[in-house]
């Protein structure tokens, strides 16, 4: 065992200053980048250095002088390194309080030497996951020296440093040739972001966990007579504490308007979302940008593995088509509302063509993505149209809880899919008219699926597979009617397109006077949940009308 070196002076500095010289340093990182700078500080000011197996050895490579933790403890590295610093011979050196005479006193008995600094990593339990590991294996990469280390470290701050950023190394290295180290407050701030660190690494932790872990049957049936649990057939579980972790990628130029901070996060168990999407050509993307084109990218999606094209504007969509092609479906989403198109987003669920980039060419547009582009379409895109960005996207949506945060907590849900018993025509219910044919049966399931994306209240007119007029996020329901008439009628040179159209509502009519509106206008079959006490009022005006309605028993509201 070493021999505790003096520490009166330090002690002393400490009370009165609040800096503390570092004289010796634990150093146990996986990650070994970056070493060099702090191997240079060492060396010149005749550091001691405690370290472990890898770490160590690098570091001798590097020229310092170390001691193996295994030296400090007399105890080696077993369990296939799973207990290296889990000792009181490490865990007393960086818990101590220094200013506590009591605390010096006992380290000194016990030959047990302080830290003043502590530099720690952790085992890349995230890009261990991330790389399709089999669960031991991730298993292993789960650190418990590590961050028990830097919860000592943060806690016992008034005493020592604790480095867990290689950003940080060049400073440290600084402060260890200054002599100086660091005040009490600069330790008080690399505390904070030592216990966000490690906060943010169990997150992680707990997300794989409940995601390949569920709560067996065994315990579901247990929980079967609780007012409080959900259906045990529910895919997704809300578990007690929602834990969860983003990382900042970078800072965006601003928020939804100038005088708003703004930055990217990205879930570190999540590859090739929007998030995470390649940057093909044009500008940086905005915050603005993210959200509509997050919108658009989720639209698509809903009528695959038919080929679809989503129009967004100001995360509501403007225009929605399928077509054989992607050129067609772009083509027909468009020409729901053109004027809206303008800066809008435009997202393709298949391969973008040299067709489909004709068609967008003339057309501003602030964002395009899809999973892939041919060679001569992305030619075309960023030789003709500079600033427009260009996505590429390497999965679906990953459709999983959802959070919206409010003043003082958040809401969590599981996401709004289209998969419903009520969103399958098979399950819907007559009320009105005649059965309608297999053609316009197509168009009413298109408009249902469409109004998944449309903000409430919600009404949707289409045909032959596309939208042609959207009322969308209005406080009563007979002005979204009024509107997706209006817009069906005003913005196609005159033609009258409400006129043999069919019509969906994403939640039930509470009086006859909005379907009487869309009857008025021309539209032949309506889809609709139902469950209105005014159902049968509602049911009577398309009867009388010789409309037919459907009614879903399913509801999709969009706040």
């Amino acid at each position: 065992m070493q021999q505790i070196h003096a520490q009166e002076s330090s002690a002393d500095v400490l009370i009165t200053t609040g800096k503390r010289s570092i004289k010796r340093v634990l150093v146990s990182v996986f990650c070994k980048e970056g070493l060099e700078t702090l191997a240079e500080a060492f060396k010149k000011c005749g550091t001691q250095v405690v370290s472990t197996g890898s770490t160590a050895l690098k570091l001798q490579e590097l020229g310092v002088s170390v001691t193996q933790v295994a030296d400090v403890t007399g105890f080696p590295e077993s369990l296939d390194g799973r207990v290296k610093t889990l000792d009181p011979h490490i865990h007393a050196g960086i818990l101590a309080d220094m200013s506590n005479p009591d605390h010096v006193k006992q380290l000194k008995d016990l030959e047990i030497q302080p830290f003043d600094a502590v530099v720690v990593n952790l085992y890349p339990f995230v890009n261990t996951v991330m790389s399709g590991a089999e669960n031991d294996a991730i298993i292993e990469k789960i650190d418990i020296g590590g961050p028990s280390m830097i919860r000592a470290a943060a806690k016992n701050h008034k005493s020592v440093a604790v480095i867990t950023d290689p950003a940080d190394y060049k400073l440290l290295a600084n402060r260890i040739a200054s002599g100086e180290g660091f005040s009490l407050q600069e330790r008080e701030y690399l505390a904070g972001k030592a216990f966000a660190h490690t906060a943010a690494y169990d997150a992680a932790i707990c997300q794989w966990t409940n995601n390949t872990w569920p709560m067996p049957q065994s315990m579901l049936e247990n929980t079967e007579n609780s007012e409080d649990s959900l259906d045990k057939s529910s895919e997704e579980l809300l578990p007690a504490d929602y834990t969860r972790t983003w990382h900042l990628e970078h800072n965006l130029r601003y928020g939804e308007n100038p005088h708003q901070q703004a930055g990217l996060y990205l879930d570190p168990l999540h590859k090739g979302g929007l998030a995470q999407a390649e940057l093909l050509g044009g500008k940086p993307m905005s915050y603005n940008n993210y959200v509509d084109a997050d919108a658009a990218w989720r639209a698509v999606w809903d009528f695959a593995p038919q080929i679809a094209v989503a129009v967004c504007k100001h995360n509501n969509p403007c225009g929605l088509a399928i077509g054989k092609t992607a050129a067609e479906a772009h083509r027909k989403a468009h020409a729901c509302d053109p004027v809206s198109a303008y800066g809008g987003v435009i997202a393709c669920n298949s391969t973008v063509t040299l067709e489909m980039a004709q068609s967008v060419r003339p057309i501003f547009t602030e964002v395009i993505v899809a999973p892939d582009y041919d060679p001569e379409a992305l030619e075309l895109l960023r030789t003709k149209k500079k600033n427009l960005r260009i996505l590429k996207v390497a999965n679906p949506p990953l459709l999983g809880l959802q959070v919206h945060p409010i003043d003082g907590g958040a809401l969590v849900q599981s996401a709004d899919k289209i998969d419903d018993l009520g969103d399958n025509p098979k399950n819907w219910t007559l009320v009105s008219g005649d059965p309608v044919d297999e053609t316009t049966l197509k168009d009413l399931e298109f408009a249902w699926r469409s109004l998944r994306c449309v903000k409430s209240n919600a009404i949707l007119l289409a045909h032959d597979l596309a939208t042609v007029g959207i009322g969308m996020g209005q406080v009563n329901r007979v002005d979204s009617c009024n509107l997706a008439v209006e817009r069906a009628n005003t913005l196609a040179d005159g033609l009258e397109r409400a006129k043999g159209s069919v019509a969906a509502s994403d939640a039930f009519f509470p009086f006859a006077d909005g379907p009487q509106i869309l009857i008025n206008a021309g539209v032949r079959a309506i889809v609709q949940p139902g469950g209105s006490i005014r159902d049968e009022e509602v049911f009577e005006a398309a009867r009388k009308a010789g409309v037919t309605m459907y009614t879903t028993g399913t509801r999709h509201f969009f706040h």
